[in-house]
């Protein structure tokens, strides 16, 4: 004669089988991803300023004019074979990432440096006609060109936005104009890109842009790609008569894609 298991005690168990296999699904949901990254980052920039000649005395002030320009860029892929690492999974039904290296990723990258920047010089007040041209100031550009380096980039993704962050390796270049020459006198805290994000305005940091990535997307557990591109065209004021400013652009490309890791 079999014994009758009360209702309320097979209700009990069932919602105990339920809730453990609830947990068990949200411990296995977990995919881990090969991460590829390519792309390029350039600025530009170009500064033109003039002093007009203030004669009126012997001691007055000659006239001075201010020209430069210059590039610098960098481009960067991981190889096909050494991918960056990412794994997702569920926890309290809330989407995690993780993205880590213990000794930080290194990609490969190509760094160019160009620029040229000179000050030329009227002739003094009270100088005469056969007197020899104020021999002009000009920037030391011996060391631009371009390099192989690295780069190393991270990943972060939270709340739906993704967001890539690194700079290349640069170990010279200190004789090459940039960005910021300093006889430009021009002021580099002035607001161009947004504010407490990673800056590349002098162009060795990756731009911060974050990219909308929803947690849907991810547990699909199918590859897909996200990219970026967006330009910053700023102007930074000047200490040069006049305020003539240093005007900027920054360009920033890359694509992103995530791959299911094969078992």
């Amino acid at each position: 004669m079999h014994r009758r298991v009360p209702t309320l005690v097979l209700a009990a168990l069932a919602i105990l089988a339920l809730g453990a296999g609830s947990a068990a699904a949200t411990i296995d949901s977990n995919t881990q991803w090969d991460v590829s990254l390519s792309g390029k980052q350039s600025v530009k920039w170009s500064f033109a300023g003039e002093r007009p000649e203030e004669c009126t005395s012997y001691y007055g002030t000659a006239s001075s004019a201010a020209r430069g320009s210059g590039r610098v860029s960098f481009s960067f892929a991981t190889k096909e074979k050494q991918p960056l690492w990412a794994e997702t999974y569920v926890l309290g039904h809330q989407l995690k990432f993780l993205s880590f290296s213990t000794e930080g990723w290194k990609i490969p990258a190509v760094f160019t440096k160009q620029g040229k920047f000179s000050v030329t010089y009227g002739m003094p007040c009270g100088s005469d006609a056969d007197d020899p041209q104020p021999v002009p100031l000009i920037t030391d550009d011996s060391e631009c060109g371009t390099d192989k380096t690295y780069m190393r980039p991270s990943l972060d993704w939270s709340k739906g936005e993704l967001t890539v962050t690194g700079g290349v390796s640069v170990d010279y270049y200190e004789g090459c104009p940039g960005v910021f020459d300093q006889s430009m006198r021009v002021d580099p805290e002035a607001s161009c890109t947004p504010r407490d994000r990673r800056s590349g305005i002098e162009g060795t940091e990756l731009q911060e842009l974050p990219l909308d990535v929803s947690a849907g997307e991810f547990k699909k557990g199918k590859a897909f790609s996200v990219d970026a591109n967006h330009t910053f065209r700023c102007e930074f004021p000047s200490k040069w008569p006049g305020e003539p400013p240093l005007k900027l652009e920054l360009t920033t490309r890359y694509e992103v894609t995530f791959k299911p890791r094969k078992d």
